[in-house]
């Protein structure tokens, strides 16, 4: 059986979902490539003002700093990998930004006829470092701007479910889950504040440093609590990061259970997922549409992909 090296963030269980599938094929090296991901951001960020207005003007140094930060932790990671000559047939990345490129040249040293896939399932712009990328020979992302920009494939993301239909009757009327990064939880207690009598709201947002905000928890909801509420939902809020352009998983996630998205992603009409079943709001001034929250569900064709599917677009 050949052996594949995976390297990706762990979220959601995606990585799980995606191991499981390769496991069909291939013997399976999962990393989390993000494991260590705050103490590498905490160590780049040690630096004086003039450290970083040199950074802004010589993407040498700041490529330096970025590589001297990951690089504590590259024993660590290596350790994690088997070392044997050639055992990797396929070295398959999902944004690794936080290894360092110490990391994957002795990677490539050590396998040096295997296969080297990328994908940017985040904006390519958004990670803390691009260098690494260059180290692959096939490339592909999920931002549609960014594969032209870069010259990459462009390919979505997956699904981790089957098609699983909605419910008979809505519970909920708004469903806003996420974790409670940058500007959540104030759109969250605006939504409650405008709309929380005119429409039956659930919201849920992952916290895990405090639980003082209003509908903020310690723990996420589980990948299938998530599509539980989602298929007795008419509508699901989708609020990306503000410099995010892709579509997140929610857009595509939303196909199986055939609930509404209100989005505040303007970039998402350049998408083939993007229809009638998408309402796009100003972040800063979230205005939710009667006539679009009364209107029925329409089937549109467009189909997420399935994880095997997904695999066939990487020849895997």
């Amino acid at each position: 059986m050949k052996r594949i090296l995976l390297l990706m963030p762990s979220f959601m269980g995606y990585e799980k979902s995606l191991q499981n599938q390769l496991e069909k094929k291939y013997e399976v090296t999962l990393l989390n490539c993000d494991q260590f991901d705050k103490a590498i951001l905490d160590e780049y960020k040690k630096c004086s003002k003039f450290r970083w207005i040199l950074r802004k003007i010589f993407l040498i140094i700041k490529e330096h700093d970025q590589e001297r930060a990951e690089a504590k932790y590259l024993m660590q990671t290596l350790e994690k990998v088997n070392a044997a000559k050639n055992y990797y047939s396929v070295v398959f990345c999902i944004n690794g930004s936080f290894l360092s490129d110490k990391f994957y040249q002795v990677i490539k040293e050590r396998n040096p006829q295997a296969r080297y896939i990328y994908y940017a399932w985040d904006d390519v712009r958004n990670l803390i470092k691009q260098s690494h990328i260059k180290l692959f020979d096939e490339k592909f992302a999920y931002n549609i701007s960014e594969c032209k920009k870069y010259n990459f494939s462009y390919c979505p993301m997956f699904v981790q479910n089957k098609t699983v239909g909605h419910n008979s009757e809505d519970i909920y009327d708004i469903l806003f889950i996420g974790s409670a990064h940058s500007d959540r939880q104030k759109i969250a207690d605006e939504l409650y504040v405008k709309y929380g009598k005119k429409y039956r709201l659930f919201i849920y947002l992952y916290d895990p440093t405090h639980t003082n905000g209003r509908f903020c928890h310690d723990q996420p909801l589980t990948y299938e609590k998530y599509i539980e509420y989602m298929r007795k939902s008419k509508a699901l809020i989708d609020v990306p990061q503000s410099t995010q352009e892709g579509p997140t998983t929610r857009s595509f996630d939303a196909l199986l259970t055939k609930t509404k998205v209100i989005t505040v992603n303007s970039y998402i009409k350049e998408y083939p997922i993007y229809s009638d079943n998408i309402l796009i709001v100003d972040r800063n001034n979230i205005v939710i549409d009667d006539e679009f929250m009364n209107k029925p569900y329409i089937e549109t064709g467009y189909q997420a992909l399935t994880i095997l599917e997904w695999l066939k677009k990487f020849n895997l």
